[in-house]
């Protein structure tokens, strides 16, 4: 347990600013409706020299015009294949970094994240809670950690949720989930972020990412 956590602290979303590397997800196509006007119908007959211009008796049908779709709300999300084997949402605007072992994707102003990297082999609940030990005695990256909770969660996977005071002087916010990888790795995937934010946004961010995040295995196929 001591040689696991000694090698977790080098790994975790900590004190120190990560300057990335741009990556622009490029926003979906939006989908059109084209209405077709319907030609009038032209009744005919007999040729008259006595004709009279004919009326219409009916009031034509007004087309009906399609109701929009509701407005999204929150940062676009867009699914990126990681080169390192798996699918990971990223938020517009959101830059890239991969340090050699964990891949970070964080917001313009530097205060929220998203991390991925593998653990090891020790099973998830195991990983979480070296993390926890290794978090609580390191003040120097993580002064004020306090563990919020450590719980197994469905299929395997486990979750610490913990806070921290950061550098910027706000109150960090995480969530680790961990999953088990291809090979029997298992696999941190971290949101992170102001306290504040987590009510609404970044919890939705979570919640996003639980869906949408897959290895390159197990990831489905486009539509197409």
């Amino acid at each position: 347990m001591a040689a696991l956590a000694g090698a977790l602290i080098g790994a975790l979303a900590g004190g120190g600013g990560y300057l990335l590397t741009r990556h622009d997800g490029g926003a979906a196509p939006t989908g059109t409706t084209t209405l077709t006007a319907t030609p009038p119908v032209t009744a005919s007959g007999s040729p008259s020299a006595t004709a009279s211009p004919t009326i219409p008796t009916s009031t034509p049908t007004p087309t009906p015009t399609p109701t929009p779709s509701p407005t999204p709300t929150g940062p676009h999300l867009t699914p990126f294949q990681d080169p390192n084997g798996f699918t990971v949402l990223v938020p517009d605007g959101w830059q890239r970094r991969d340090d050699g072992h964990s891949v970070f994707y964080e917001s313009p102003d530097k205060l929220s994240l998203v991390q991925v990297y593998a653990m090891g082999t020790d099973p998830p609940y195991d990983q979480a809670l070296a993390t926890d030990a290794a978090l609580s005695t390191d003040a120097a990256r993580f002064p004020g950690y306090h563990r919020i909770r450590l719980e197994r969660t469905a299929g395997g996977t486990a979750e610490l949720e913990y806070a921290y005071n950061h550098s910027s002087g706000t109150v960090r916010h995480a969530v680790d989930h961990i999953t088990n990888g291809p090979n029997g790795t298992a696999y941190a995937l971290i949101v992170a972020g102001p306290e504040g934010d987590w009510p609404t946004g970044l919890q939705d961010l979570r919640a996003a990412e639980l869906t949408g995040f897959c290895f390159a295995a197990q990831c489905p196929s486009p539509a197409g």
